[in-house]
């Protein structure tokens, strides 16, 4: 377990895949059909093999300090939020 995991207590084992990736988004009332291909479109290098939570957290990051991104901040929590939850229920 490396560094990132250890401070985050994230489990690199675990991942969200596409499927799983793509109901999350649904699910989110705030985030509109444009962010959600917008967000598709961000994560989809990492989704070919599932996305973990080392992963999701620099995608993240990415989204938080983008200026030309179409996402607020509170819609980029609300991602973080979910994304990092379905990861916790993959345990």
């Amino acid at each position: 377990m490396g560094i990132i995991e250890i401070i985050f207590g994230i489990d690199n084992e675990k991942k969200i895949y596409r499927k799983e990736f793509e109901q999350a988004l649904r699910s989110l009332p705030t985030i509109s059909h444009e962010e959600q291909e917008y967000l598709k479109g961000v994560f989809s290098d990492v989704l070919k093999d599932g996305i973990t939570g080392v992963e999701l957290k620099r995608k993240i990051i990415m989204l938080e300090h983008s200026p030309n991104d179409l996402l607020n901040q509170q819609e980029v929590e609300s991602v973080k939020r979910k994304l990092l939850g379905e990861l916790e229920d993959n345990k």
